[in-house]
């Protein structure tokens, strides 16, 4: 088999190596049921990757081929209210755990508001970072 397509690849060797070391520790702390389960979900991420680093289409244009417009277009749609709630969820919990930092004076809901408002902070400049990089390209 020839490897036309490196990043999954990449990603099937690290689900491997991954798996390898999920059963290393079973080995070591003794057999559980949620080792097990890891490293069986671990072996199956690594086979489906490494079929499509060895497949002649890309995923990409195999997911193009089998969606329409309309299903591009709830995608799309999807993942931008899912981006929405998720920004509206964090920035309410930050205000939350300011609220009752004012309130009780325990530093640890400061830290709790900082985290948060880093995640916001974060997630806005990976959404502009994603927006430009796909003006540019499309």
């Amino acid at each position: 088999m020839k490897i036309r397509h490196y990043r999954p690849f990449f990603t099937g060797l690290l689900c491997l190596v991954l798996c390898g070391g999920i059963l290393l520790l079973a080995l070591t702390q003794g057999p559980s049921a949620r080792y097990l389960i890891g490293a069986v979900l671990l072996a199956a991420m690594a086979g489906v990757n490494m079929r499509f680093a060895c497949s002649e289409k890309d995923l990409e244009t195999e997911i193009a081929g089998k969606a329409d417009e309309r299903a591009l277009f709830i995608a799309v749609q999807s993942g931008h209210l899912t981006l929405r709630i998720l920004n509206g969820l964090l920035m309410a919990g930050a205000l939350l755990a300011l609220l009752a930092y004012g309130f009780t004076k325990a530093f640890s809901w400061m830290v709790v508001a900082l985290t948060l408002f880093g995640v916001v902070l974060v997630l806005f400049v990976v959404l502009l970072a994603a927006n430009c990089y796909c003006e540019r390209k499309y």
